[in-house]
């Protein structure tokens, strides 16, 4: 079986016939379920079933006892749109058995599925894309896969969803900093060789660097940037040139260069800028291209600073200013670093501050200098920050990256959100504030957090829990969407409230003055209220330790957990090792009971 493949286009297409998908940086593979066992080869039909047995064990568990032939990508995934090939190229290496379960456990790779060929004993090759599509829906709802990617999910065969609008689609890329798009036309059967009916469209990296070196034995440039004043090397590039570009380059080279005699290339005093594109970047680049020479851009402004800003991959309309400035002391934290933690943090905080009016804490000269409440939208402000108006105020709301992007420019360090969207009466969630009264007393806040759950598992309610980025932590119930108003969850939160320092009035108090609380843990029922608001999950906050306010998972609310973990650069690996815990937030509606305690 052979495999449909892309042409390369620069442009995305658009109109009726084309439907688009995020493209993945990863194997791409076939997997076939003959009713009890399981096949996974590559393109070149070499056979993958021991380097993933985490795919294989999906498979068995799931797949029923009928032929199912699959088409797609075998990634590692840093978030939902984005994979990392460089530690999938490292994970297919591993020759150990013992090595590959382990790390099939520590970072489970996963199938990304966008095709079908074989349902249920038929062969479906010779349907439309959009019937193969309609068709795979079917199958992954009655398998019990995820029907997108979500990167922590023990199920590592999911599906990869099309998208019929090429704006959605452009702004999903953006957002995951994706590799690329996949254009389909919808009527095209599967044809088993490189089709114009399949075009993919690449959104590299782009950089601006200069030339160190030429070696003539193979045609590459080494690339780099200055570093704290000294010339560092990133990498090579020998593509995308034209013949006569490169035999120009090599020449000016060979002519005011050095021949460097262990090397066997010449060496170049930092003078030649170029523009170049890359798809990933782990200690080299992954497909680089040259794409023109910077004769306007001096050798002397391709730093450090300018390598870091490409690999945030900025958008283009959103204008990125100061990145040198300190925000904090100790830590040391610049904005670049805060601006960076943004750009990855966003395809997890942006759900939640989607269609929300928005209250920002802006911090214009950093942590110790003045800050300000803002909800008024500046009018100094980008057409494309869009804004919703209510009681005389038009407030921001972060639909999309750039509009968070630009306010992180802004140096709007804290995001509050109300618990309701901007055009509804109906509260989407519940959230419950535990407040200790101080940092040493954070075990309060895990002792009731865990209090809560167990309230709540036993009422048959879904919750989540997030640390405040403070000294507290904050224990969320979603809700069914468009049923209850402020006035239906009040009654509920008051009795949850009651309930808990009747059951524990060692733990809780309820007292509104802080003077009165003693050592007591404070569970705020008041907060949650129309016009009030909570920090958004993921937001920095304004304290002196710049923690953040952090998803959880319920195994880490123990006496383990430490506040301290959640720092900017903390969170970032987190996300990027374990994923969001959040993730099954959106999807879980709870239905409130009737609580009445005793």
């Amino acid at each position: 079986m052979s495999f449909m493949l892309a042409f390369s286009r620069e442009e995305l297409p658009e109109g009726k016939q084309w439907h688009y998908e995020l493209k993945y940086d990863g194997y791409r593979a076939q997997l076939v379920w003959d009713g009890s066992t399981c096949s996974l080869f590559s393109r070149n039909h070499n056979h993958l079933e021991k380097q993933f047995p985490e795919i294989m064990d999906t498979c068995c568990r799931h797949f029923p006892k009928k032929t199912v032939h699959l088409d797609g990508e075998i990634v590692l995934l840093q978030n939902p749109g984005l994979a990392d090939f460089h530690a999938l190229k490292r994970r297919h290496r591993l020759r150990s058995q013992t090595s590959i379960h382990a790390e099939s456990y520590k970072r489970p790779a996963c199938f990304l599925v966008f095709d079908i060929l074989v349902s249920d004993d038929r062969d479906m090759k010779n349907e439309s894309y959009l019937k193969r599509k309609q068709e795979l829906k079917r199958i992954i709802g009655n398998f019990d896969l995820p029907t997108n990617p979500t990167p922590q999910d023990t199920r590592r065969i999911q599906s990869i969803p099309t998208y019929k609008d090429a704006e959605t689609i452009r702004d999903q890329a953006k957002l995951y900093r994706s590799e690329g798009i996949v254009a389909k036309t919808s009527a095209h059967s599967y044809t088993e060789k490189r089709s114009e009916a399949w075009l993919k469209i690449k959104t590299p990296y782009v950089l601006t660097c200069f030339i160190l070196s030429y070696t003539p034995a193979n045609g590459y440039f080494e690339v780099g940037v200055f570093k704290e004043g000294e010339a560092v090397t990133l990498g090579q590039c020998a593509h995308g040139f034209s013949k006569t570009e490169k035999e120009t380059l090599a020449t000016i080279i060979k002519n005011n260069g050095s021949w460097n005699t262990s090397r066997r290339l010449y060496d170049i005093e930092p003078s030649i800028v170029v523009t170049l594109t890359f798809t990933t970047y782990s200690q080299d680049f992954r497909e680089p291209r040259f794409q023109s020479f910077a004769l306007d851009t001096p050798a002397d402004q391709c730093t450090w600073e300018t390598w870091e800003n490409a690999m945030l991959k900025w958008p283009k309309r959103v204008t990125l200013t100061h990145p040198d400035k300190p925000l904090w002391k100790d830590p040391k934290i610049l904005k670049r670093e805060f601006l960076g933690f943004t750009r990855a943090v966003a395809p997890y905080a942006l759900p939640h501050l989607a269609k929300r009016l928005l209250t920002v804490v802006r911090y214009p000269h950093g942590k110790y200098g003045e800050a300000f409440f803002q909800k008024q939208c500046p009018e100094y402000a980008p057409a494309y920050v869009e804004t919703e108006a209510f009681e005389d105020t038009d407030y921001v709301v972060s639909n999309h990256v750039d509009t968070l992007l630009w306010l992180a420019n802004q140096l709007a360090i804290e995001w509050h959100i109300p618990f309701s969207l901007s055009s509804s009466r109906y509260v989407e969630e519940i959230v419950l504030d535990l407040d200790p009264p101080d940092t040493e007393a954070f075990s309060l806040a895990i002792e009731g957090a865990n209090v809560l759950k167990k309230i709540f598992d036993q009422l048959g309610l879904t919750s989540f829990v997030k640390f405040s980025g403070n000294k507290g932590l904050q224990v969320y119930l979603p809700l069914l969407k468009n049923r209850y108003t402020y006035e239906d969850t009040h009654p509920f939160t008051e009795a949850i409230g009651a309930y808990c320092l009747q059951q524990r009035p060692d733990l809780f108090t309820r007292e509104r003055l802080k003077k009165k609380r003693g050592r007591k843990l404070y569970i705020d029922i008041p907060q949650h209220a129309f016009g009030k608001t909570i920090i958004a999950p993921y937001s920095l906050r304004g304290n002196e330790e710049a923690l953040v306010a952090c998803p959880l998972f319920w195994e880490e609310v123990s006496s383990s957990l430490h506040r301290t973990a959640f720092t900017l650069h903390g969170v970032q690996q987190r996300l990027q090792e374990e994923g969001c815990p959040f993730d099954p937030f959106m999807d879980t509606q709870n239905q409130l009971p009737n609580f009445r305690p005793h």
